[in-house]
């Protein structure tokens, strides 16, 4: 198996992360952010908390609705 290394600096590689998330539509970038805080609570083990903090979301709703 072949390997490759490719070498990039930071200015080139921001602008192609940029030019990146442009080319996603809404939905895309929405599905991408709620696969890594879902990560991030099971990573973390933050069932609990973020159980709790959607009681209190619902709750906020509820009233503004």
């Amino acid at each position: 198996m072949i390997k490759e290394a490719r070498v990039t600096y930071k200015a080139d590689a921001e602008s192609e992360e940029i030019n990146f998330w442009k080319s996603k539509s809404a939905e895309e970038k929405l599905t991408i952010v709620q696969v890594l805080r879902e990560q991030y609570i099971q990573l973390f083990n933050k069932q609990d908390e973020y159980a709790e903090s959607r009681k209190r979301l619902r709750r906020v709703c509820r009233i503004i609705k």
